[in-house]
């Protein structure tokens, strides 16, 4: 109850602290105001300025004491309104800068309260904005670079298919490289295009229960000729779980995973896939014994664009995991990823499944 009392205290104090220091401010105005102008007309009768005619006059003195308030009162009002115009002149010029696009402004106003969380308003507002900037000009400078990259590689190869005395392996072989990095061009505009709507998505939409171990089969299903192709073992646990989320967005988030696997695990290798159920939550994991993820590189897996592999000789943009991460989140789940270098990487996913029964 003490506490309450204090909190709602505070608060209290906090809303009419302005208003409080407006009214004391007008206050001491009036008050130095009549102060000084009687005062004035004290001095002034003393040295004699002031006769017995403009005494008794009933017209003339008021005016004179009117005159006098008008001009003193003002005068103190333009003193005293600089100091309390001079915060609201900073904030101004502090909105300005960061309108014009200076992230790095920030208020230090600390009286009266109101001032002061304005001033802690303002600087978050400005660390945000300046995080956002920083974010869109990566995202620009990135994006410019994986979608450059292919467009020269086709102008290039599509130059050398011009000459007529190329051979048919050759051309076969530049116009299948032509093939992949359109591939690679249509991949990535989907992959921003859907990144950009996940985004923007703050609810998830179309949740519906499904069985979680009959979906992941099915992408099993989808990939079985890349699985072949490098010949690769499955260590597989599935359950039939029920699971509760959008299961087109969560279908994504295992074709993400298991096709980073298989891209990451050597020929003959082996991908392992379980599930889990404990405290009302569902968990996933996805291991290859690939080549593992550097220690420097381990917190970066998941922002936009990103690769480990600089040389971009392995498909991809770095945009499958940035993805997969954001559905999670969407789900209320997380996503962590644990690697050590020549042993391989393990994802694991956890979704919220409190409300079904077992």
């Amino acid at each position: 109850m003490i506490k309450l009392g204090s909190t709602i205290g505070k608060k209290l104090g906090s809303r009419l602290s302005l208003p409080l220091l407006f009214s004391l401010a007008v206050f001491f105005i009036f008050l130095i105001t009549v102060i000084v102008t009687g005062l004035l007309f004290y001095l002034a009768d003393v040295f004699g300025l002031i006769n017995e005619g403009i005494i008794r006059d009933r017209t003339v003195l008021p005016l004179l004491i009117l005159i006098a308030c008008i001009i003193i009162g003002t005068a103190i009002s333009a003193v005293t309104s600089r100091r309390m115009v001079k915060s609201i002149r900073i904030f101004i010029d502090a909105t300005d800068r960061l309108a014009s696009g200076d992230f790095s402004m920030r208020l230090k106003l600390t009286r009266p309260p109101e001032f002061r969380i304005l001033s802690e308003n303002f600087n978050r507002m400005a660390e945000e904005l300046g995080g956002i900037e920083i974010l869109r000009t990566d995202f620009v400078n990135n994006f410019s670079h994986e979608f450059k990259t292919p467009i020269v590689s086709i102008k290039g190869f599509a130059e050398m298919l011009k000459h007529d005395d190329l051979p048919k392996e050759e051309r076969d072989e530049y116009l299948d490289i032509v093939i992949e990095e359109s591939a690679r061009l249509a991949s990535l505009a989907s992959n921003v295009l859907e990144l950009s709507k996940i985004e923007t998505q703050t609810i998830l939409t179309d949740k519906k229960s499904f069985n979680a171990g009959e979906q992941l089969r099915q992408c099993l299903l989808l990939l079985t000729a890349k699985f072949e192709k490098k010949q690769l073992a499955l260590n597989v646990d599935l359950h039939d779980y029920e699971l509760e989320g959008n299961k087109e967005l969560l279908n994504q988030v295992w074709l993400n995973l298991l096709d980073n696997a298989i891209k990451f695990t050597p020929e003959g290798g082996e991908i392992g896939i379980s599930m889990n159920r404990k405290n009302g939550r569902i968990t996933f994991g996805f291991r290859d014994n690939g080549p593992g993820i550097s220690p420097e590189a381990l917190p970066k897996i998941f922002d936009k664009f990103y690769q480990q592999d600089t040389s971009h000789s392995t498909a991809g943009n770095g945009l499958g995991l940035t993805i997969v991460s954001k559905i999670v989140q969407l789900h209320g789940g997380t996503i962590t990823c644990d690697s050590f270098l020549s042993q391989g990487t393990l994802f694991t996913v956890t979704l919220p499944a409190e409300h079904l029964q077992p």
